[in-house]
């Protein structure tokens, strides 16, 4: 029995070692393009800075990964989140989306903030900086629908 839980012991280490050689590509891009949400829709300081600590590791092409982002299989659990909010919204790209898209970003926006499901309960477990309080969950929410607005108005000019 002790020597069939040593053998399995090694084998486990052995792949945890060969797992670390195989990393998922980075999400090291630029935050700034010219098409990102800054670059053309006014955000006010305190938004912009809700904003880059809530919710830009996952929706935007630049991630700010913590040391354990670096080990396997931790790295593939982040890759697969930013990755599939990146699929939801990007902030970096935002200037490519039709204004249609914009303005159901925005209502996700709203609605996944006002119900506390965004930022994630597991991003917020270990980046306590991210939780929003009830006035800055209000501040992020009135943007959105204020800037919803501007873009339905837009639309029917």
């Amino acid at each position: 029995m002790k020597k069939a839980f040593r053998y399995i012991l090694i084998v486990l280490l052995v792949a945890f070692i060969i797992m670390q050689f195989f990393q998922p590509k980075k999400n090291l891009g630029i935050l700034s393009t010219g098409k990102d949400l800054f670059s053309q829709v006014y955000v006010d300081d305190s938004i912009k800075l809700l904003l880059e600590t809530s919710c830009f590791d996952c929706h935007s092409n630049h991630t700010n990964y913590p040391w354990y982002g670096q080990i396997s299989p931790i790295s593939i659990f982040l890759n697969k989140h930013v990755t599939e909010g990146k699929e939801k919204l990007n902030f970096t790209e935002w200037q490519s989306y039709p204004d249609k898209e914009k303005i159901s970003n925005l209502v996700d926006i709203y609605d996944e903030v006002e119900g506390g499901d965004m930022p994630l309960e597991s991003y917020l477990k270990i980046h306590k900086d991210a939780v929003l309080s009830e006035h800055e969950r209000d501040l992020i929410m009135s943007w959105a629908e204020k800037e919803g607005l501007v873009l339905l108005n837009k639309k029917e000019e």
